[in-house]
């Protein structure tokens, strides 16, 4: 994936957001089986892409999260973590706004209802890519045949998710503690 040119801003602003792969690992809430920290908490967090027009902001973003998640599941400190991008706010997106790429991580043998055997995946949706939403997505990585992307615009009204992940990741983890 190429560079934007913006890599010690987001350097910092992964820095700044605590996203670091030795403090976000260190950090995770174990207890609650998952979690989805932001890559940007604020708006002026990101005043360093002010100079571009919002789509190509937004197509920076997503690029520089899945960089980021790259970064994430490589350096990942247990085997029964899951980590994926979960993109989000795609109604912002939709009137000029910025989409907000999150770092969906779970512990994969944690289980949201101790009497419930599913696992956290278990209770999202994977729809193939059909929306416009991951049109979009695909074209802001330049369709990368080494990400799988993936969408829930159902399960819950109004708020549409995309998810991108390492193609290969998919299956060992997942299959393992399902």
């Amino acid at each position: 994936m190429r560079s934007d040119g913006y890599e010690a801003e987001f350097r910092r602003l992964i820095t700044e957001q605590r996203l670091d792969p030795p403090v976000f690992f260190r950090d995770l809430p174990d207890a609650f089986g998952y979690d989805e920290p932001p890559l940007y908490a604020h708006y002026h967090q990101l005043g360093f892409l002010d100079a571009l027009p919002t789509a190509e902001k937004n197509h920076v973003l997503i690029r520089a999260a899945v960089r980021h998640l790259r970064a994430l599941v490589e350096h990942k400190t247990r085997q029964d973590i899951y980590c994926m991008l979960s993109i989000q706010r795609w109604d912002e997106w939709e009137n000029g706004g910025l989409i907000d790429p999150r770092f969906f991580t779970a512990f994969l043998t944690r289980r949201p209802d101790p009497a419930d055997p599913r696992g956290v995946l278990d209770y999202l949706i994977f729809n193939a890519p059909t929306s416009h939403y991951s049109a979009f997505t695909a074209t802001a990585l330049h369709h990368d045949p080494t990400l799988t992307i993936h969408e829930d615009i159902h399960s819950t009204p109004h708020e549409p998710r995309v998810y991108v992940r390492p193609s290969l990741y998919w299956s060992t983890p997942y299959q393992i503690y399902r």
